[in-house]
């Protein structure tokens, strides 16, 4: 029998190597599913990263159109990777606890790609603010005139797309693992929930988000609309 003839296709996509990058022998049906989903969290967040860059080179180039559509292509990243977990969600506690075994020590909060967007997502903030610097701009003067500087207004809003969608992510993932081991299931690196919860009220650009409760101000001057409870 002939060898089958590998396609063009196949080598520029490296099909052969990806597909053997599973495991053979599943400690449970559903355990394939698991490891390609991380796996394919991994791949959407080294190009998010690639993008990342990109952004952070073209905004310090003074290309903020460039620059927005690189920022705006990492929120759709995010948004696919919150989704995808869905796949998860059809896991029972049981099955996950199952594949947990074959992880040894092994955590999600070990994923380098995930780590390495909290750390760099700074690179960012740091073109930004540059950018800000350089062009004499205040930020709560371009909320209240967009149209004094619309690529800029439109790459800070980007930006806070793509904020927003990673606080959604790691939400998703909160509820996740809420949904799979309870909220106060320990794990190697302390409860899993509390942790994750932790991170889900971190802002990559806190200033842009700050800024909006400024502009409030000038248009609801004096006490809250809510009183002093809230309410």
């Amino acid at each position: 029998m002939s060898e089958k003839k590998v396609t063009e296709y196949e080598r520029y996509i490296r099909t052969g190597e990806l597909l053997n990058l599973q495991k053979t022998e599943l400690s449970c049906h559903d355990e394939l599913a698991f490891q390609i989903v991380h796996q394919v969290e991994e791949l959407w967040m080294k190009l998010a990263l690639h993008e990342l860059a990109f952004a952070a080179k073209q905004i310090d180039g003074g290309l903020l159109e460039a620059g927005r559509v690189a920022v705006h292509r990492m929120y759709l990243l995010v948004e696919l990777m919150g989704t995808q977990l869905r796949i998860l969600e059809t896991m029972s506690p049981r099955a996950y606890f199952t594949v947990r075994a074959q992880l040894g020590r092994g955590s999600g909060q070990e994923s380098p790609g995930f780590n390495q967007i909290i750390e760099r997502a700074d690179d960012l903030r740091q073109a930004l603010n540059r950018l800000l610097r350089s062009r004499e701009v205040d930020l709560l003067d371009l909320q209240r005139d967009p149209t004094k500087d619309p690529p800029l207004f439109a790459l800070t809003e980007a930006l806070v797309d793509f904020d927003q969608a990673f606080q959604h992510f790691r939400y998703r993932h909160l509820a996740l693992v809420r949904r799979i081991i309870g909220g106060r299931t320990p794990s190697l690196k302390g409860a899993p929930a509390e942790l994750l919860e932790h991170g889900v009220k971190q802002a990559f650009f806190p200033e842009l988000w700050l800024v909006r409760e400024a502009l409030f101000r000038d248009y609801m001057p004096g006490p809250s609309l809510y009183g002093q409870d809230g309410h």
